[in-house]
């Protein structure tokens, strides 16, 4: 399918529309250790502290951090990159990654400035990030699958020089960087010892799943939780393999939540039932590092968390993981603060400004609460709101002067987008709803500064490719010059289409579909023959992606389905340019 001179054009300028000035993530998240490799008993290696301190110029602190990782039996990827940033630059550095190798991935910036770190798996999904305020973020994890991953750079606040370094090292723990970098190590819940009554509700979950050709792996993780506390489990997860992961709460212990997230914070599955029990199911697309998030949601007590997977059909008992499903250790579940400024960094590289100041409140379940907001007709905007552990569900609503509803978000979680492109200059109205929980949120209100039409692409159509493009340009994504930008419609919610496309061995693909007007959920899935090789299925989102490198040529088929929602919808096939991502 040979693209038209002018659709190439299109998709390429819309893409330097949306990355021109930069991006401009601001706001931190506390950094994280995301770990699920082959990790023994212990969870990860504390380094650094006393007189092993990050200090002096980048250089130095280069320097400090390779003597700390050799002494642990890490080496280098390959030499340090030294690179500058302006304000508000971005850019992106690939690193081939071994399964079953944990990796440490650091960067020295400037004093003064504020340097933000998200590292991407071969699927694109984000799976460790540290955005705090500082000139040094660092990830660590354990692969759980090969291939090429993305560190993500953006100059925050400031300007200047930086040095970037991977490390890595076979088959042992991630370590933490944290009392390095200067910080405090943090005490963790204490561990519980399961009690007599849980044993045995354990015990029949066990039989239960049995039934269903699912077999336990190891023992329950036991922890002391206070009311509204969660735990953040790493989880590898292996391509067309299935599991479950349950909670069980201890004496004290009314209300337990369990959730499958993925690195960004997206739900894929959650119970969030008023019972002491939870569990969710879930069947990985392909090879992955995943979240567990445990909640207590009801009393003060133990909550034993437990994980699952079913055997493969014709063997008589489940293989051993290649590498270890969940790990052995937890992490503290991000605050309110902490989730909201991580998505607004998003809103920002993607290309949004802020609409006036983010606003707080405090809701009760059932409760609403409105904020007016002046909107331009022709113009594009995206408002959002997040909640903290209290809050299960929350749903956002845009009404007119007149009360109509003009748009909606009801993905069923505490972190409700909308975007809108109002034809008509007017006073709005956004509705936030307590539907599940109780508790305190940020609502925040952004607006596209970039234009809303190019050709006959316009609206939420337009700006939400725009979106994709200026993320998929900085991992050195570009449309591939053999296809078309395409278009479809699903005429109701329910209906699928299907493509055809052909890929060319050797090369790596994302396969783009945003839908329009209408459109709130699509599914897609890439399948090669009877064999479906990537899949965005059941990741709530408007316009997903799908990735993957042809070993050979072969023709492939594309499956567009609405699942919430009807409208247009157009599809583009971009290809990774080898080597460093686009620099900003």
């Amino acid at each position: 399918m040979r693209t038209s001179r002018w659709l190439l054009g299109l998709v390429l300028l819309i893409g330097a529309i949306a990355l021109a000035g930069g991006c401009r993530p601001r706001r931190a998240v506390r950094g994280v250790v995301t770990s699920g490799g082959d990790q023994p008993r212990g969870g990860s290696v504390q380094v650094g502290g006393g007189a092993e301190v990050a200090h002096g110029s980048p250089r130095e602190q280069l320097e400090q951090y390779d003597r700390l990782l050799r002494a642990q039996q890490y080496v280098p990827v390959g030499p340090a990159t030294h690179g500058t940033l302006q304000p508000n630059g971005i850019t992106a550095y690939m690193i081939d990654v071994q399964r079953g190798h944990c990796y440490s991935v650091a960067l020295f910036g400037a004093q003064g400035t504020d340097v933000n770190l998200v590292l991407l798996d071969p699927a694109g999904r984000a799976i460790g990030h540290d955005v705090r305020p500082d000139e040094h973020p660092w990830v660590s994890f354990c692969a759980a699958r090969p291939g090429r991953f993305v560190a993500r750079i953006q100059m925050a606040r400031g300007q200047g020089e930086f040095f970037f370094a991977p490390y890595f090292v076979r088959g042992r723990q991630p370590v933490d960087l944290t009392a390095f970098f200067g910080g405090g190590s943090a005490s963790g819940p204490q561990v519980a010892q399961i009690d007599d009554g849980t044993t045995q509700r354990l015990a029949a979950l066990d039989q239960q799943m049995s039934s269903q050709r699912y077999q336990r792996i190891g023992e329950p993780s036991g922890l002391v939780l206070r009311n509204r506390e969660e735990r953040l489990f790493a989880l590898s997860l292996e391509q067309g393999r299935c599991y479950s992961f349950a909670t069980l709460g201890g004496p004290g212990t009314t209300d337990t939540d369990v959730f499958l997230q993925d690195g960004s914070g997206q739900r894929l599955q959650a119970d969030t039932r008023t019972d002491r029990d939870a569990m969710v199911q879930y069947c990985a697309p392909d090879d992955g590092n995943y979240t567990l998030q445990v909640r207590n949601f009801g009393g003060e007590g133990p909550v034993f968390t437990v994980a699952y997977a079913q055997q493969v059909a014709g063997q008589a008992q489940a293989s051993e993981p290649v590498v270890p499903v969940i790990a052995t250790t937890s992490s503290a579940g991000a605050g309110l603060d902490e989730n909201f400024a991580l998505l607004d960094a998003d809103m920002r590289a993607r290309g949004y400004e802020s609409l006036g100041d983010s606003q707080r409140g405090q809701l009760a379940e059932g409760g609403e609460q409105s904020y007016a907001v002046s909107l331009e007709g022709g113009k594009c905007y995206a408002i959002l709101a997040v909640g903290d552990s209290g809050v299960r569900d929350m749903s956002l609503s845009l009404r007119d002067a007149a009360g109509q509803e003009v748009d909606r978000d009801e993905a069923g979680d505490a972190r409700p987008t909308a975007r809108v492109c109002p034809q008509q200059t007017g006073n709005y109205t956004m509705v936030v709803r307590m539907v599940s929980g109780t508790g305190g949120y940020v609502y925040a209100a952004y607006r596209w500064p970039r234009g809303t039409r190019l050709g006959d692409l316009a609206g939420i159509l337009y700006v939400r490719l725009a979106e994709v493009t200026a993320l998929l340009n900085v991992e050195g994504f570009l449309p591939d010059p053999g296809y078309s930008l395409d278009r479809g419609r699903l005429r109701r919610e329910g209906q699928s289409a299907t493509h055809s496309v052909r890929l060319t061995g050797g090369q790596c693909y994302s396969i783009v579909v945003v839908g329009g007007e209408g459109v709130r959920d699509l599914d897609v899935a890439l399948s090669q023959g009877a064999t479906q090789v990537a899949s965005d299925v059941g990741a709530r989102n408007a316009f997903p992606s799908v990735r993957h490198c042809a070993s050979t040529d072969g023709q492939f088929t594309v499956s567009v389905s609405a699942a919430s929602g009807a409208g247009d919808y157009v599809y583009q096939i971009f290809s990774q340019q080898s080597g460093q991502g686009v620099a900003q």
